[in-house]
């Protein structure tokens, strides 16, 4: 029972990415089927047919280029407000934006069938991805903050991964279901489906979590004292925490601006993995939707089982002290990415979709290790602060754009096209590895304290010392001899050198 809140949390956080990235690669797999749908093919399941499919969609002209750039105007929404989705989370209820963004989506995800079907103009459908990007822009930054608050030290590397292998199964998830159910039912039954079950998460999410561990009503004691030896400490978001916020040392910080790259490097391949790699198996090596849906999820599903071992290996070697948190970063980050690197290169040469194949599950898969590098360093550099972090990180989401817009400018429906593509990407990539390794940092960042998380010298010692100054040893004040209580705020109190004193006392005198 003492791990119940945090398993939950990390639960809800993890089917929260595995649906709302889902939508993606739903809607991706879609525009592969619908586009030249009459065009059926043997497959890996026999013949797949276009049930449901009334009407033909080939006389709307839509191509896969354009196809492409319905995907660059969902990320270009969702670039536009990774940063204010960050100032929101951190000004207001952290979990509150997160489901917010989520319900919108969810909405505009059961309503997009309808122009696709029954409008020829492709302008609805652009605008309807632009929109989703515009709310889903808020829920990374706000999912982190909520994380942030909840993940002990020793912890944070395991549970963000968990929580982010959700994001990195859903593609997989998502092409298979939609590749079956557009095979067999009908071309829109996973939009629907996906849209409900995301509505639904969405309600369960605001009403059973807590955006910090002091806000809930019945933690656990194993767990609040666990909280007040290696708890993150920070505030909820408030407006003076927000007018607190150091943006010129942010935008100064070398550390950010690695994670930055690092994110920018991620989602130039993410997107590319959910929106072009299926259309790359049809051009290529002319496979059918089922087929391309297995096919293109199976490099998903390693990655994502990487993802959470790496996690938890890195955390052990950073807790035991083999790696330092900056090491352990660096290390996480430039194995997974730089092994991505030279397998996309190696798609240059290659013909066979076997092989095709094996180089995406081997680089794919090992790159849910940077995972554990740039995913979880806002939490290193500043707790108090991460939707911030995580906002101008997303702004890698730049990206996304650029990976779609030159997929669909390149976008010949030949072998040769798509080989350029994949070197583009492992040049990107290269580049982000030589960064990340030079100036990234694991270490809390001086810039990050916040006048209520900053050392006070208190004469607390215990929790029962807290009582005796008159405090009442509830669940929301009682969390350990790290913590004071003063005027309704908690603050930390300093670390004891041998002699019983703050270690930094007489520096203060």
């Amino acid at each position: 029972m003492a791990f119940q809140r945090r398993i939950f949390i990390v639960f809800l956080g993890f089917m929260g990415l595995l649906l709302s990235i889902g939508y993606r690669s739903v809607f991706s797999m879609v525009m592969v089927h619908i586009i030249k749908s009459s065009q059926s093919r043997e497959g890996l399941f026999g013949k797949c047919t276009v049930n449901g499919t009334s009407r033909d969609f080939s006389v709307t002209g839509w191509t896969s280029r354009e196809a492409q750039y319905f995907q660059t105007s969902y990320f270009f929404g969702s670039f536009i407000m990774q940063l204010p989705g960050g100032y929101l989370a951190t000004r207001f209820s952290p979990r509150r934006v997160c489901g917010l963004s989520i319900m919108i989506s969810s909405v505009l995800m059961i309503v997009l069938p309808f122009p696709i079907r029954y409008l020829s103009s492709p302008i609805p459908v652009f605008l309807i991805r632009f929109l989703q990007g515009l709310v889903e822009g808020w829920s990374v930054p706000a999912m982190n903050g909520v994380i942030s608050a909840w993940a002990p030290k020793s912890e944070k590397s395991r549970m963000v991964t968990v929580v982010y292998a959700g994001a990195y199964l859903s593609p997989a998830l998502a092409m298979v279901i939609t590749g079956v159910t557009a095979c067999w039912v009908s071309w829109n039954t996973s939009l629907f489906l996906y849209g409900g079950l995301g509505f639904i998460w969405s309600v369960v999410w605001v009403c059973a979590i807590y955006d910090t561990p002091g806000l809930h009503p019945n933690l656990h004691q194993s767990e609040a004292d666990l909280f007040a030896k290696e708890g993150a400490n920070i505030s909820k978001g408030s407006q003076s925490v927000a007018k607190e916020i150091p943006w010129t040392k942010i935008l100064r910080s070398l550390p950010v601006w690695a994670i930055i790259l690092g994110s920018f490097c991620r989602n130039w391949i993410f997107s590319m993995m959910i929106t072009q790699v299926p259309q790359y198996f049809k051009d290529a090596f002319r496979k059918d939707i089922a087929t391309i849906g297995f096919t293109a999820a199976l490099p998903e599903v390693l990655m994502t089982i990487v993802t959470i071992s790496g996690g938890v290996l890195i955390d052990k070697l950073i807790k035991h002290h083999l790696l330092s948190t900056t090491h352990g970063r660096k290390l996480a980050q430039c194995m997974g990415f730089g092994i991505e690197a030279f397998c996309l290169l190696g798609l240059r040469f290659v013909h066979s979709s076997e092989i095709a194949l094996v180089l995406l599950c081997v680089g794919v898969g090992f790159s849910g290790l940077a995972i554990s590098g740039y995913q979880v360093n806002p939490l290193d550099l500043a707790p108090q602060y991460v939707s911030i972090l995580t906002g101008l990180s997303r702004l890698g989401t730049l990206g996304a754009i650029l990976s779609t817009a030159v997929a669909g400018k390149l976008a010949q429906q030949n072998i040769q096209s798509w080989q350029l593509l994949f070197t583009i990407a492992a040049s990107i990539h290269l580049a982000g590895v030589v960064f990340y390794g030079i100036f990234a940092s694991g270490e809390r960042q001086p810039w990050s304290e916040t006048a209520e998380t900053r050392p006070l010298l208190a004469p607390a010692v215990s929790s029962e010392t807290i009582e005796d100054l008159g405090q009442p040893a509830t669940t929301q004040n009682k969390f350990s001899a790290s913590m004071f209580a003063f005027k309704g705020k908690r603050y930390l109190i300093p670390e004891l050198d041998e002699d019983g004193n703050p270690s930094w006392f007489l520096n203060t005198i």
